[in-house]
């Protein structure tokens, strides 16, 4: 990779790009940003591999949509209704309903994280995403107490540290 640069492009301008290869049979590989599906994906740091949709999107699949407004957003199929699809982020609660096929533009089918690829047919993703759709009712209350067990642990560390340098 000697000589090349990684430059940050909106969607929006990839947009015809992206789905003329999806449309070709070729995978798009970029780099997600915001904090809705943490923690499977990192702002910035993981990245995703889209191919093309084939037939209806399922349960736990991730495809990237475009909303009406504009938006592009990766986030999880958690169920059907007569409007569309719902759809949550992982690291989100409220549902975003009515999200139809003419709105998606590719579907997760692996991601890297930490120079690691994980497709989403491996066993332990997929209990992952069958786990973080049964807890989402209650992901409040899951964060926040890994929250507070995150802030528990850092600070006992720093504690640890203080004592050490002081």
């Amino acid at each position: 990779m000697s000589g090349l640069q990684q430059k940050n492009v909106r969607l929006a301008q990839l947009d015809p790009l992206i789905r003329q290869l999806l449309e070709a049979g070729q995978q798009v590989k970029f780099t997600p940003h915001g904090s809705s599906m943490l923690p499977m994906l990192r702002d910035g740091k993981d990245t995703v591999t889209l191919t093309k949709q084939e037939g209806k999107l399922k349960k736990y699949d991730i495809p990237l949509y475009q909303r009406p407004q504009g938006g592009y957003v990766l986030h999880r199929v958690v169920g059907e209704n007569q409007k569309g699809y719902l759809l949550c982020g992982d690291h989100q609660t409220a549902l975003e309903e009515g999200v139809t096929d003419e709105q998606v533009i590719g579907v997760v089918c692996a991601f890297t994280r930490k120079g690691k690829e994980y497709t989403v047919t491996q066993t332990g993703y997929r209990l992952y995403a069958r786990l973080w759709v049964a807890i989402r009712p209650l992901r409040r209350l899951v964060m926040g107490g890994l929250r507070r067990l995150a802030r528990l642990y850092t600070g006992g560390k720093k504690e640890k540290k203080e004592k050490k340098d002081g």
